[in-house]
């Protein structure tokens, strides 16, 4: 996770679970949270609902992580 989507436009750019085997990714689903979930070695897209943080697009959960992250720099 390097840089999380903050508007719908680079939402909808962004691609998840990308690796040599699979190098285009999952693309963004917008009835799910934009944050990325890292598990071992694999990511997928959060499955919660959106509607918090930037542009709307975070679940509450991940919308209050990002809004610590920006506060610690």
């Amino acid at each position: 996770m390097i840089d999380l989507p903050r508007t719908r436009e680079e939402a909808e750019a962004y691609r998840y679970h990308r690796w040599a085997g699979a190098p285009a990714g999952h693309p963004y689903r917008p009835n799910q949270c934009a944050y990325e979930i890292w598990q071992g070695f694999h990511s997928y897209q959060c499955l919660r609902k959106p509607g918090h943080g930037p542009g709307n697009l975070y679940c509450k959960q991940h919308a209050k992580i990002l809004a610590e992250r920006e506060r610690s720099g």
